[in-house]
């Protein structure tokens, strides 16, 4: 087998043209500009965002994996709907993986680990401040992510990626639910970095666990309403 020329170099782009496109629909699903059930036409939106069509049905076949939206059999695609059901699912999917892995994460965690963490949490308490549900809706999965960094689990940790990229729509529906729900999502935060700065995965794992339930009880009631 011929070894590899070092002298040869073929760069990739790191973020596509797919890729940028997926962002920008997502972030409108995501922040319901996009509504469940509403049709999502690739003329339109290729002509909106200046490309052809083909990056455009790229685009949303990814999204369709992260499960944003439906593609029906000679009727277009949709924007995904959202259930109860299917919230219950997943934050009971939540309630399996993240409370270990946290504890994990807890158990790895570094000095620069635990200073990436309260920097998230700093922008996170201006978005509050300033009403911002939207923007704490995003930063919200990246302080997930963040409490889940440490933990030398790839596996797990590419499975809650995708899993909390799929429940966005459902935590941001919650942390709209009033300014109530925001702040009590707020302290829960506030008790996960504690349990980071404490080095303590026991309390860790159970504040991950109650912080679901929170949200996942909320959500119910939000249905059932």
């Amino acid at each position: 087998m011929p070894r590899p020329d070092p002298s040869f170099s073929d760069p990739i782009e790191t973020v596509s043209v797919v890729d940028r496109l997926a962002d920008r629909i997502r972030s409108r699903i995501l922040a319901n500009e996009f509504v469940p059930g509403e049709a999502l036409r690739q003329e339109a939106l290729a002509e909106a965002y200046k490309v052809s069509r083909m990056p455009v049905r790229e685009a949303l076949r990814q999204l369709e994996v992260e499960g944003l939206v439906v593609f029906h059999a000679n009727k277009g695609v949709t924007v995904s709907p959202v259930s109860a059901a299917e919230m219950e699912e997943l934050f009971d999917l939540r309630i399996q993986l993240e409370p270990g892995l946290f504890a994990h994460a807890i158990q790895a965690a570094c000095t620069a680990d635990i200073a990436r963490i309260e920097e998230i949490r700093d922008r996170e308490k201006a978005a509050l401040a300033n009403n911002d549900a939207a923007s704490w809706g995003a930063l919200n999965r990246e302080f997930h992510a963040a409490l889940h960094a440490p933990a030398d689990k790839p596996r797990t940790q590419a499975l809650v990626r995708a899993l909390n990229q799929n429940i966005e729509r459902y935590v941001r529906l919650q942390l709209s639910l009033g300014p109530e729900a925001r702040r009590t999502a707020d302290a829960e935060h506030d008790a996960l970095l504690d349990a980071v700065k404490a080095r303590d995965p026991v309390a860790g794992a159970n504040r991950m666990v109650a912080h679901i339930i929170t949200a996942r009880t909320a959500l119910v009631k939000a249905f059932e309403g």
